[in-house]
């Protein structure tokens, strides 16, 4: 098929565009020099730009229609068409021009906001804020929407995701965690965690036990490399080449040990992916909650079980000898495990994550919708975490500051989390099914089978089947929170001996 064949072969020149736009998007959040910011946001915007021309040519148009009506297909062809069409028509509703300003404006904010982060001054990053929030609405109009201007936004990182799909989902999720919770809260009984608060925890050993977790649940650093960032993130442009990030804090080291799990779980789905279909749309990871869930799952549902514990304390005890005297594998499980409300959304306990991401899509509807404006969002954070949590941040940096997604015009982006830990725990609840030893697997640090079943089930399918079915397909279940309140209402009762 000729005209397969040219579409393939225009979409891997695309591909490669943002392949070099990640690449230098890494090099801004990591080894950037500060001089650079200008320059910067000149060459991503023209990358931006570049790509956005080239996938807007009006022969892809007329490829994917020409492909549309031909039969015999196979299932990756029709998948490439379908995600080509997709993007396609995504991208012929945004002009070239503001595809270019949006480029330009995130290289700055990033800046700003890594700027005032460190300051804790919402003002330096206030302006490049509005203006994101402004584009993010210009972005929804362009793309067009049936309900509500947020719809456009969330269907971006998951197809088909609206408000009136989350609404219910969060919902449900209050119905059934947030008794957990105030159950935790009452009971009062909270580990002894003194050992953690009382030590310092040096981040040459916090790198050395980061690395030595990441490397035995399958990571190849021979295809990939792990470095610090003000936010870990993953990235990296094929399976070749895969870079996360973590961050230090010597008074916590499990936010640097449970944040590397966190990529590292990015990072071998995205080294997983079928070399095949380099290149191509159907090769591609399956929408944001799907890769969320191989990150929620290597980063709480197997790093914080008891198996895993009492494989990790010998690496525990030989990063950290003097600090690990006399813990046992009781007390690391139970403290990596404490249900209590935090201020930081990445180092939130299991319970009480998705109060986070709920704050934050509520944030989202407002300020898209207009309902508030940036200036009453560092007031209206604050109020919410207290409504929703009980506490308020005695400053910006840990209240609205805390997260980079804004200054990169993620808005939309935050409930795939939430949809990352359903799924995450509906594939781990199938996955169980298949591997009757997977305890005592994990206990003895055997990763390789379920990053086998991870694979076979998640990885090597790419973009081939919607991200639904593709849970389907894997679990026997269309994507639901049962599997999800199931595992956290049996460990909390372990943990803490109540149910909701």
């Amino acid at each position: 098929m000729e005209a397969y064949e040219e579409l393939l072969a225009r979409l891997k020149d695309i591909d490669l565009i943002s392949q070099i736009g990640g690449l230098i998007s890494w090099d801004q959040e990591v080894l950037m020099p500060p001089k650079a910011a200008v320059l910067r946001a000149e060459q991503l915007a023209w990358i931006s730009k570049t790509g956005h021309e080239k996938l807007t040519d009006q022969r892809i148009g007329v490829l994917i229609s020409q492909l549309e009506s031909e039969n015999g297909l196979d299932d990756v062809e029709m998948a490439n068409v379908r995600l080509a069409r997709e993007s396609y028509d995504r991208a012929t509703k945004l002009p070239t021009e503001f595809v270019e300003e949006m480029a330009k404006h995130r290289s700055r904010a990033q800046i700003s906001w890594t700027e005032a982060r460190a300051s804790d001054d919402f003002s330096i990053f206030r302006d490049d804020l509005a203006k994101a929030v402004e584009l993010a609405r210009a972005k929804a109009d362009y793309l067009g929407y049936d309900a509500l201007r947020y719809d456009a936004l969330l269907d971006l990182y998951e197809t088909g995701l609206t408000v009136e799909r989350v609404d219910p989902l969060f919902a449900g999720l209050r119905e059934n965690v947030a008794p957990l919770i105030r159950a935790v809260m009452d009971r009062g009984r909270r580990p002894d965690i003194s050992w953690i608060e009382n030590n310092s925890w040096p981040q040459e050993a916090q790198e050395k036990l980061s690395h030595s977790v990441a490397e035995a649940i399958g990571f190849d650093f021979g295809a990939g490399r792990r470095d610090a960032s003000t936010h870990p993130f993953c990235g990296g442009p094929n399976p070749d080449d895969v870079r996360w990030t973590t961050r230090y804090n010597e008074s916590d080291p499990f936010g640097s040990l449970y944040g590397s799990m966190h990529e590292t779980g990015h990072g071998t789905y995205e080294q997983g992916r079928r070399r095949d279909l380099d290149f191509q749309p159907a090769g591609q990871a399956n929408g944001l909650g799907v890769h969320e869930s191989q990150s929620r799952l290597w980063e709480n549902q197997v790093g914080r079980s008891r198996e895993f514990c009492e494989w990790a304390l010998p690496l525990w005890k030989e990063c950290f000898p003097e600090n690990m005297e006399g813990v046992g594998v009781e007390e690391l499980w139970q403290a990596v495990n404490l249900v209590e409300p935090s201020l930081i959304r990445v180092e939130a306990d299991e319970a009480t994550y998705n109060l986070h991401i709920m704050i934050r899509y509520e944030i989202e509807k407002m300020l898209i919708g207009g309902d508030i404006e940036v200036d009453d969002l560092p007031d209206a954070w604050d109020e919410m975490y207290e409504e929703f949590l009980g506490i308020r941040a005695p400053n910006r940096a840990l209240g609205v500051l805390q997260d980079i997604h804004w200054s990169m015009g993620a808005f939309g982006y935050f409930p795939t989390y939430t949809l990352g830990n359903l799924y995450a725990a509906q594939l781990l609840e199938a996955a169980r099914d298949d591997l009757p030893d997977h305890d005592s697997q994990i206990k003895r640090g055997d990763f390789q089978p379920l990053l086998d079943w991870m694979r076979s089930k998640v990885h090597n399918r790419g973009s081939i089947l919607m991200p639904a079915e593709l849970i389907e397909e894997a679990t026997g279940d269309s994507p639901s929170p049962d599997a999800f309140v199931r595992y956290l209402g049996s460990k909390i009762e372990r943990l803490y001996g109540v149910k909701a």
